[in-house]
């Protein structure tokens, strides 16, 4: 027999197990920072993993990438510079890949401003800054994943780490640090920008990057007049510094080089993307 005031309602809430409130984490702690942004991390890279076109964008073009131009200009580039060109090649491709997948990122971080998604999730009781720490670090998984890949195929056609184990942790190191930098200014031009085709843009001058740099020939190689912009230019310092960690040969320079340009893109994009991200949550495109 059903006692007074009893309901069917009652037993199914007595069956729910919600946290007690003192349990729970206030969403300025830290705790909440991580646990809200592994969620964030974990919806990203579901979302990637079930879109083709990031999947390509990720794994198969740069791979394919790598077995082309070692098909194509191995052997000419190789007489011409007296080494492997896959030294350069590999960790040119392996960048480039980093770089162009924060392209397609930025494409869907601002479909998910004008859907309104941004502006739903800024409502949800979590930390605030959860949002940009997971896309960062979904950002950080996807680049050790196509990094890898690219070592792999690359590793078929030549390439070797002759370093061992340190050296390969110091390049995947070096490519997260380089490509969070570079995705840092992609997210901040794809918040902040009016221009609706500013991230297509920057994929296209990624794209051109691969052919002013020293993956293919020395920057010797140029015209004198293009050398020290060929030299000095952010992709250029990073191949230079994972050839470096592969040979075992003298890195310290490049690598000086390539933390001092993702720094300078780091301080430089860092305050524009969190503003960009308030305004895009707080105010629906």
């Amino acid at each position: 027999m059903t006692a007074p005031g009893h309901t069917e309602a009652n037993d199914d809430t007595a069956r729910l197990r919600f946290p007690r409130r003192d349990e729970r984490a206030a969403e300025s702690t830290t705790r909440a920072l991580l646990r809200c942004s592994a969620l964030q991390a974990e919806r990203i890279l579901v979302k990637w993993a079930k879109d083709p076109a990031t999947l390509l964008q990720s794994l198969l073009f740069p791979a394919l990438m790598v077995l082309l131009f070692w098909l194509v200009l191995d052997r000419s580039v190789s007489a011409h510079s007296g080494s492997s060109s896959v030294f350069g090649m590999v960790p040119m491709v392996a960048l480039v890949g980093a770089m162009s997948g924060s392209s397609i990122s930025g494409l869907g971080l601002r479909r998910e401003r004008m859907s309104g998604l941004l502006s739903k999730m800024w409502t949800l009781p979590v930390h605030r800054a959860s949002a940009m720490v997971g896309r960062l670090a979904a950002e950080a998984v996807r680049i050790v994943v196509t990094v890898s890949a690219v070592l792999l195929v690359g590793a078929v056609i030549g390439f070797r780490i002759h370093t061992g184990v340190g050296g390969a942790l110091a390049i995947l190191a070096v490519t997260v640090i380089f490509g969070l930098s570079f995705s840092m200014m992609v997210t901040a031009l794809a918040l902040r920008s009016r221009d609706s085709h500013i991230v297509e843009w920057v994929a296209i001058g990624t794209n051109l990057a691969m052919f002013f740099n020293t993956g293919f020939v020395p920057a010797d190689a140029y015209p004198a007049w293009l050398q020290p912009i060929v030299r000095y230019q952010p992709l250029s310092c990073a191949v230079d510094t994972i050839r470096g960690f592969a040979n075992d040969v003298p890195w310290g320079q490049p690598l000086a080089l390539t933390l001092a340009w993702s720094v300078l893109l780091l301080v430089a994009f860092t305050g524009p993307t969190l503003a960009g991200y308030r305004t895009a949550a707080t105010i629906r495109s």
